[in-house]
């Protein structure tokens, strides 16, 4: 394993944080094996890649032999495979060895850069939280904000990472506090729809507890609707949108529509360029015309 902080190890459990990472930075996430000889040439240049970009750029390593639902997942065929995740999104793919100058090329294209010189605070938020130091993290940015309260990047990280800790009502008030445009936009917007699911989860009983009972009354709509927000909060859209889809296929009239309105409102924290968008698009719309 890399000593960096801007490498790490993935699996199915931990996968959630690098979709939250994307939301700052791009992320590359590595598909490899151990018996993959060109895996054995581009992780050390991965890892150099990290290492220069200090924080402009996560790269995520998923070693397809042991984690072979998430290959199957991301519908790898071939090793090495390189994922770029960027504000929730799939928005590109490179398969095998490549130059370089390729990952450089996205890395760039998408805004990956090292924090300005001078002003590390958020490379030393990323190090303290890839390492644990969450509530130090936090304290850093409250104070990085008492010196530029105006600050919107700081602003929109603090919020992040309070949602990452499942205090909403925070995040809420800093995410209020931007500029309309800023809200309207990724990555204020994203965090804005993240939050609809989090009043949604609010007091609601976990996954497995929401599983059971919907298995023995399944037109337990209230539940569906519960589970769907909390399989979003833990980076499982697609079943998410499942079990909307059901609720808009079942009871379309549940709370005003609420089968409809909670896929639009993955739809909007994915973004049009996503496949399962595409998909389920289709098939919303193939129910409501």
């Amino acid at each position: 394993m890399s000593e960096s902080p801007y490498v790490i190890d993935v699996n199915q459990y931990n996968f959630t944080q690098i979709v939250e990472s994307s939301q700052r930075v791009p992320v590359l996430v590595d598909f490899w094996a151990d018996w993959c000889q060109p895996c054995q040439t581009l992780s050390p240049m991965l890892e150099k890649l990290a290492r220069d970009y200090q924080g402009g750029v996560i790269v995520a390593k998923v070693n397809a032999e042991t984690e072979q639902a998430l290959a199957a997942h991301f519908r790898v065929r071939s090793l090495p495979t390189v994922m770029v995740i960027w504000q929730g999104q799939i928005v590109d793919q490179l398969v095998g060895l490549q130059p370089e100058s390729a990952y450089r090329e996205i890395i760039d294209r998408l805004g990956g850069q090292a924090p300005e010189p001078g002003d590390p605070i958020q490379e030393q938020i990323e190090i303290l939280w890839q390492r644990g130091r969450q509530n130090q993290a936090i304290e850093l940015l409250r104070e990085a904000l008492q010196q530029e309260p105006d600050n919107v990047q700081f602003k929109i990280t603090l919020a992040d990472k309070l949602l990452q800790l499942d205090r909403p009502e925070e995040a809420r008030g800093l995410l209020q506090s931007l500029p309309a445009e800023e809200r309207d936009r990724q990555p204020a917007s994203g965090l804005l729809a993240r939050l609809q699911f989090a009043d949604l989860a609010a007091g609601a009983p976990d996954i497995g507890k929401l599983e059971a009972q919907i298995k023995a009354k399944p037109e337990d709509w209230n539940a569906r609707r519960q589970l769907a927000a909390r399989y979003v909060l833990a980076g499982n859209p697609e079943a998410a949108l499942e079990q909307f889809m059901d609720i808009l296929q079942r009871n379309p009239q549940f709370e005003e529509g609420a089968g409809r309105k909670g896929l639009i409102a993955i739809f909007e924290m994915l973004g049009n360029e996503d496949p399962l968008v595409t998909t389920y698009r289709r098939r919303m719309f193939s129910l409501l015309h």
